[in-house]
């Protein structure tokens, strides 16, 4: 993580004496932080420097917990951290304590991020921090399965006004109706479309492959040193099905800025990785996996109908790049996927049929690649003016 200049004082008194009695605790002995800088340029994740120890740990701030009428946030980070601290192989930062407004946690130290490989130019290390991320995901999924008790008594102490499962599931119902709408008034078949979506949320946990789920492991949700990889940011994280997570290597990315196109050279080593991981911890990926993912890259679309609405309208930014390129990348990468599976046949039918319609109504729109994966001649992601290009 890159130190930005920080407005005086970063921390309160309050927050300071907070802070040092949390780490007094954790850690048996008086600390003192010696100076504190935002992180980012994000007001609620601070660096602690501390006194005589010469180390560091990183703060975060409560914050709204509201998003999009969605109850989320600090309560079930700091439930997810704790839950993880009993990993024995760490994959998130290790809590070290938390009040009701504060929680501190391990400072990962020097590194980078999966975005930052992806948006150089270096092809060998991009595609070893994709490796890297996908066992990550793994080694927390495969450690998560089978602790669903010892999950919701974490939850229902540290975070018992939170919905338990990731908010995605909710966002496909929400998307039904308006991605239907859209079909129709661009003259699709709509028929069977319906009870295929509602099929969905069973497709996606009949797997039985359920667990943690971050729910938003985008590429900058990762710090990655020495080969290996750490996923923080757990805002969003729930109990579901945890072709959620590894769908982010086949979408890609649907929940992030930093998109672009993912080529199978790439993805599928990586998703194989995966696979490996879980196949190591004892965990073997079966034809439903393969369902659950399809179902999930279904979804992917479906809960952006309202966003698929508005950009018939008008495109707009977000990150590397604007929305219509996202759409046509989700549809294809759903089209393709049960293609391979034979699912979802007229859910299938649908969106091929607006995959055409929309490449047809918007003939530029073409997925860029990230810089450290482009061919000679392709269209390259857009570097965000405001991007570190370090941590």
């Amino acid at each position: 993580m890159t130190d930005s200049p920080a407005e005086s004082p970063v921390l309160s008194a309050a927050e300071t004496s907070v802070a040092e009695s949390l780490l007094a605790e954790a850690w048996g002995k008086a600390v003192a932080v010696r100076s504190a800088e935002t992180i980012w340029g994000r007001s609620h994740i601070v660096r602690l420097r501390l006194a005589d120890t010469g180390g560091s740990v990183v703060l975060k701030r409560r914050r709204s917990e509201n998003f999009g009428g969605r109850v989320r946030g600090f309560a079930a980070e700091l439930a997810t951290l704790e839950f993880l601290n009993a990993e024995e192989t760490a994959v998130a930062p290790r809590l070290i304590g938390a009040s009701a407004d504060l929680l501190l946690m391990e400072d990962l130290g020097p590194g980078s991020s999966l975005a930052h490989a992806l948006l150089a130019r270096d092809r060998d290390r991009a595609e070893a921090d994709l490796a890297a991320y996908a066992r990550a995901l793994a080694t927390m999924h495969a450690w998560s399965m089978g602790r669903a008790a010892s999950f919701s008594s974490v939850r229902a102490r540290r975070a018992p006004s939170v919905p338990a499962g990731p908010e995605w599931p909710d966002r496909v119902a929400e998307g039904k109706q308006p991605l239907l709408e859209v079909a129709v008034r661009l003259g699709l078949s709509v028929e069977g479309a319906d009870a295929e979506i509602g099929s969905l949320d069973g497709l996606m946990h009949g797997s039985g492959y359920t667990g943690l789920v971050h729910g938003d492991p985008c590429p900058d949700n990762t710090h990655i040193a020495g080969g290996s990889c750490r996923i923080f940011d757990f805002e969003t994280a729930g109990w579901g099905p945890l072709a959620l997570d590894a769908s982010y290597l086949l979408a890609p990315f649907p929940s992030c800025w930093c998109f672009a196109s993912l080529p199978a050279p790439a993805a599928g080593p990586a998703l194989q990785a995966y696979r490996d991981e879980m196949s190591g911890a004892g965990v073997e990926l079966d034809d439903s996996w393969e369902v659950a993912l399809t179902a999930v890259l279904a979804g992917w679309v479906v809960a952006r109908g309202a966003g698929i609405g508005r950009a018939l309208e008008k495109d707009r930014d977000w990150g590397t790049t604007t929305i219509r390129p996202r759409v046509l990348t989700w549809l294809g990468s759903f089209i393709d996927a049960a293609a391979r599976v034979d699912e979802l046949p007229r859910l299938r039918s649908l969106a091929s049929a607006l995959r055409a319609v929309l490449r047809d109504r918007w003939p530029s729109a073409v997925a860029p690649s990230y810089p450290a994966l482009a061919r000679p001649g392709e269209p390259l992601a857009r570097v965000p003016r405001e991007w570190p290009s370090s941590d």
